[in-house]
């Protein structure tokens, strides 16, 4: 899907919400079409809808809309509530610390600026993704430690998610994260140490089907993530 395409099919959700709902809405995009680093290929087109009344009455009148969009080839946008959505910070910090790098507010009022997210909510949460992902990398190196391809299944999709979670670390630690996906590593270049290659080289390779991770450079990617998870776990407030 070419970009043309994608911006048509949004213009025509987006009138359809317009009726479907035509006040009270608040839509948000967000994700790599929002950073520029939408890819034809391989990108979403992440959306957020918060809603004054996310009743089910009222989502049955987005049914139309949400179905369209998603036979569109469309992942269906988030739904919330205006008055669940003022309280979400603590639940969602990575979530909503990542959306306020960059989104762009397509209809009715900004909900993302006036949150505030807590560095110490910041902190547990981003904590719990990382060992998770290192759980789960170290359980597969186990399974499929000799099988290249398959290797490179897992270092392809873990990688996005893991920027997700080093540009919060740049936010937690004070840091400018930066507008590319790799910038953020490099702003955490002294924290990771010889971490940081493994990081560069997995993500510069996060959109090539064709690419196989070795099992010399999964090991150092492990490393790298038991890298990040340290550097979460010993964060100071305070600290950059």
């Amino acid at each position: 899907m070419d970009i043309k395409t994608r911006d048509a099919a949004l213009a025509q959700f987006l009138a359809a919400l317009d009726l479907a709902l035509p006040d009270g809405v608040s839509v948000v995009l967000y994700g790599s079409a929002a950073r520029g680093d939408w890819d034809a290929a391989r990108s979403d087109l992440n959306l957020l809808l918060v809603l004054e009344d996310a009743s089910p009455p009222a989502l049955q009148q987005l049914m139309p809309a949400v179905r369209s969009w998603h036979e569109a080839g469309f992942t269906a946008p988030l739904i919330i509530g205006r008055d669940e959505w003022v309280r979400a910070a603590d639940v969602f910090p990575i979530e909503i610390t990542d959306m306020s790098l960059a989104y762009e507010v397509l209809r009715g009022d900004d909900p993302v600026l006036p949150l505030s997210v807590d560095p110490a909510d910041l902190r547990r949460a981003l904590e719990s993704a990382l060992r998770g992902k290192l759980i789960r990398l170290r359980q597969a190196y186990a399974r499929f430690g000799d099988a290249m391809p398959t290797l490179g299944g897992f270092a392809m999709a873990t990688v996005s998610e893991l920027l997700v979670l080093v540009r919060c670390i740049a936010v937690l630690k004070r840091r400018d994260p930066g507008t590319t996906p790799l910038a953020a590593i490099s702003t955490l270049a002294d924290a990771l140490g010889t971490a940081e290659s493994a990081l560069h080289q997995v993500a510069s390779h996060r959109r090539d089907p064709e690419w196989s991770c070795t099992p010399e450079l999964f090991t150092e990617y492990l490393e790298a993530v038991h890298r990040l998870v340290e550097i979460v776990d010993q964060h100071q407030p305070g600290a950059a």
